[in-house]
């Protein structure tokens, strides 16, 4: 974890314990794995116990149905990748700077991507268990770019008089997401060279 930075520093789009530990985190890596290869509607506890090597009431303990399974998940997930590039929220630039070293991480270590791309199409379903979870997931990313956005604009470094800053905040959450499946379905697509100039258009300094 970067000097500096926390778990606790780094704003959360849930209250879900996201703690190292290590049952929990074998539990999680399994999830992960299970809801890449069958989504999260055809997966089951039983096949996730079975895949972390433990006992389906033993899943059951620290997880007691598969959406707070998935919350916790999403949540260790942004966390996680925070930590790692050094996610820094205290200024528009370096929250901007951030979410392209989280791409580049993302194309470099996509181990998690493809599950949370099949999840969240599964969960655009209004009856879905997930779906209030990742609702909430692009709400807080589009709570928290239109922070940055307002910071840059507060200091005189927002490029686009034109587009409004909540509009501005859905343009950078629905990139992030529609690049995201663009390079899962063909990798050889410059993701992160894509990303970088959108971002860059919202900002008068270099990224």
């Amino acid at each position: 974890m970067p000097p500096g930075l926390s778990y606790s520093s780094i704003p959360r789009y849930s209250r879900r314990d996201v703690t190292p530990h290590p049952r929990r985190d074998e539990i999680l890596d399994a999830a992960t794995r299970v809801f890449t290869v069958k989504g999260f509607n055809a997966a089951s506890i039983r096949e996730i116990a079975v895949e972390a090597g433990m006992s389906h009431t033993g899943v059951l303990h620290h997880f007691p149905d598969k959406a707070v399974l998935l919350e916790t998940l999403l949540e260790r997930r942004g966390q996680r990748a925070a930590t790692e590039v050094g996610l820094d929220f205290s200024t528009g630039l370096s929250y901007l700077r951030g979410l392209l070293a989280l791409a580049t991480r993302d194309v470099a270590k996509p181990e998690g991507l493809l599950m949370f791309s099949i999840v969240s199409a599964e969960a655009l379903a209004p009856t879905h268990p997930a779906h209030a979870s990742i609702a909430r997931w692009y709400e807080f990313l589009r709570s928290t770019a239109l922070d940055a956005l307002a910071d840059l604009q507060e200091r005189g470094l927002y490029a686009r008089a034109d587009v409004p800053l909540e509009l501005a905040a859905v343009q950078i959450a629905g990139l992030r997401a529609g690049l995201t499946q663009q390079w899962l379905l063909a990798p050889e697509v410059d993701a992160v060279g894509a990303f970088r100039v959108q971002l860059q258009s919202y900002v008068t300094e270099q990224l």
